[in-house]
């Protein structure tokens, strides 16, 4: 088999791989094919999001998602009940997911939502004919302090209340509180929580490496709840469960099971969604680098006329390590000016445009200027003038599309909802162009540069620099679950590099190669957070 022949077969392996774990998933979750969107109006006055899975029997349950996911995360648990015939009612919170609005960091927010779930629970009620005593409310996170606040407030019982890592912490945990904006044993209806308060079942679940909810803590929240022998309350603490997935563990799918006796369907291996995920992610990436290197194989591609040349390689690379520091602070102002625009802001997004954007900046500057450590010459990068190529320029923009639509289906599959059709959209179109700077400034740096494996390797790494650097430092505080958003940020943008490549090799672009990366970037990060 020749190199060619071997990269064919990579490729559509890397596809067997990517479309057969989104359909295998999509098999699991035959249960929820009978959807419905809805929209409804909260007592708040807010805007809200959901989806209605009509059931066959007299129970239901609402799934809370925890703070800044959104309802397709619970898809896991949705599918679960729905196979035993349960109404299934999920939606998404003020500035999550596709409900409009925002959020902010004080505590009357936190109140605010858990009226919009008391909303949530009455829409339920209207479609699936179901009274409040039918209906078990499972949160996660942020999600579950909402579920059992909201039953503190709520003069109707529900079935009961499973709570997944409850975001209540009696005793001090600085991410708690950063995210309510307050300490909870200075609130009035957590001081009221007792063994009648909420006056409805409770089961506590949270795992050994939980970081929102800590054992001792849960430990503390159901000694609070009044928990002990004989009593409707229980508390399960489950070894080697992170916080981010509590909703897709299968061991908390059973202790869930265990718990609700109504629940008469014994719930599907979750390690089956976990296989499918993972090769669907290998294969994704199996695909582009597979089309990638059969792009390369199949003609020769003429030597670009650059204007620049990379003199000292050592001393380039060491210059473009140094200059995130000239980065930072021009990655700063660039993530202020966007406070200007008057539009909810997706704050934990601006890292992004911030750095790649800001680092753009500084080495546009360089460039123009000829001052680029260990490089002789000036802007323009090329001095040739392409011919217009359009059957390139065409066949990029059909990868583009089908990149879009793959990463879109992948993630639907119960990581998160891409893409909304809300302000998300604008916040696309306005942070594209300045990242799109400092992915164009990459790829003629990587152009430049030796084809060496080990040169081009330290390159991409010191444009990674500070989402490594963010990670180690979630890693240091220890936020286990911010350690392991930051690295599933780098994953993402390890995947935009790897889809940057086949758009080059193909296209050959590089501006166009660039603002496609960008939108592929933000098509998957700007769903994952809450808009303030």
């Amino acid at each position: 088999m020749n190199k060619k022949q071997s990269s064919i077969l990579l490729t559509l392996l890397g596809l067997c791989f990517a479309l057969g774990s989104i359909i295998t998933i999509a098999i699991m979750d035959r249960p929820l094919a009978n959807r419905q969107p809805v929209t409804f109006c909260a007592s708040t006055g807010d805007s809200l999001a959901g989806t209605y899975y009509p059931g066959t029997q007299p129970v239901g349950v609402i799934l809370l998602e925890g703070f800044g996911s959104d309802q397709v995360t619970m898809t896991s648990l949705a599918s679960e009940f729905a196979r035993s015939g349960w109404h299934v009612f999920t939606f998404d919170f003020s500035g999550h997911g596709r409900s409009p609005g925002t959020l902010t960091f004080d505590n009357a927010q936190t109140d605010r939502l858990a009226y919009q779930a008391l909303s949530a629970l009455e829409k339920f009620k209207a479609l699936s004919d179901l009274r409040a005593d039918q209906i078990l409310v499972i949160g996660h996170s942020l999600g579950a302090r909402l579920a059992l606040q909201a039953a503190t407030m709520n003069p109707e019982q529900v079935a009961g209340l499973v709570l997944l890592g409850t975001q209540v912490s009696l005793s001090t945990n600085a991410q708690s509180e950063f995210f309510t904006g307050t300490t909870d044993t200075a609130l009035p209806w957590v001081r009221a929580l007792g063994p009648e308060n909420p006056p409805v079942p409770v089961l506590l679940v949270s795992g050994t490496w939980d970081d929102i909810l800590p054992p001792g803590n849960a430990e503390l929240l159901y000694r609070q709840l009044g928990g002990e022998a004989g009593s409707n309350r229980a508390l399960v603490i489950l070894p080697a469960i992170v916080h981010n997935y509590e909703p897709f563990s299968f061991r908390m799918l059973s202790e869930i099971a265990k718990w609700e006796s109504r629940l008469d369907q014994p719930p599907l291996p979750a390690t089956v969604r976990i296989v499918c995920w993972v090769l669907g992610l290998v294969g994704i990436f199996l695909l582009l680098a597979g089309g990638n290197r059969w792009a390369r194989l199949s003609e020769v591609r003429p030597q670009a006329v650059v204007n620049l040349e990379i003199k000292d390689v050592r001393r380039f690379l060491w210059g473009k390590l140094l200059l995130w520091l000239v980065a930072l602070p021009v990655a700063a102002i660039l993530g202020s000016l966007f406070f200007v625009i008057p539009l909810g802001k997706p704050v934990f997004n601006l890292i992004y445009v911030g750095f790649i954007g800001g680092y753009g900046i500084v080495l546009l500057i360089l460039y123009w200027r000829g001052k680029m450590p260990g490089v002789q010459g000036k802007l323009p990068f090329m001095t040739e003038k392409r011919p217009s190529e359009w059957k390139r320029v065409l066949a990029a923009l059909v990868i583009v599309v089908a990149m879009l639509t793959l990463t879109a289906a992948y993630a639907r599959t119960g990581w998160f909802y891409v893409f909304p059709v809300n302000v998300r959209l604008v916040w696309l179109g306005i942070f594209t162009p300045f990242t799109a700077l400092g992915f164009w400034t990459g790829l003629h740096e990587a152009q430049m540069l030796p084809q060496r494996r080990g040169a081009q390797m330290a390159l991409t790494l010191i444009g990674l620099l500070p989402f490594f650097l963010y990670t180690l430092l979630m890693a240091a505080l220890g936020s286990l679950s911010g350690m392991i958003g930051g690295l599933q940020g780098l994953l993402i943008l390890w995947l935009v590099l790897a889809f940057g490549n086949l758009l080059q090799t193909v296209g050959r672009r590089p501006w166009l190669t660039a603002l496609c990366m960008a939108v592929l970037l933000y098509w998957l990060i700007l769903p994952q957070g809450v808009l303030f």
